[in-house]
């Protein structure tokens, strides 16, 4: 098996101003049910707050409720991944 390593910059640090996160949501709109990383975050608590957050429609543009989130700690890096599910969340 091929292992695939890529470099990239923390997509949480982009999300601070609306144009950003209006950018973000129009892109998981434009290609529902598939998965993006949102963020790496320094701790496992903040991480698991922002999907909960995300998850719940706490933070106004993801208040329709229709995005998916998923937490994972890998090799002591913690990310949030988001989708759009279109119609009601499963």
């Amino acid at each position: 098996m091929k292992t695939i390593i890529r470099f990239e910059e923390p997509a949480h640090q982009a999300l601070r101003s609306d144009e950003s996160l209006d950018a973000l949501v129009n892109a998981l709109k434009a290609r529902p049910g598939k998965w993006a990383l949102l963020g790496r975050y320094d701790t496992s608590g903040v991480m698991r707050q922002t999907a909960y957050e995300i998850r719940r429609g706490l933070r106004r543009h993801f208040a329709d409720g229709r995005f998916e989130t998923e937490s994972q700690t890998m090799f002591g890096e913690h990310r949030v991944y988001i989708r759009y599910m279109g119609g009601e969340v499963r």
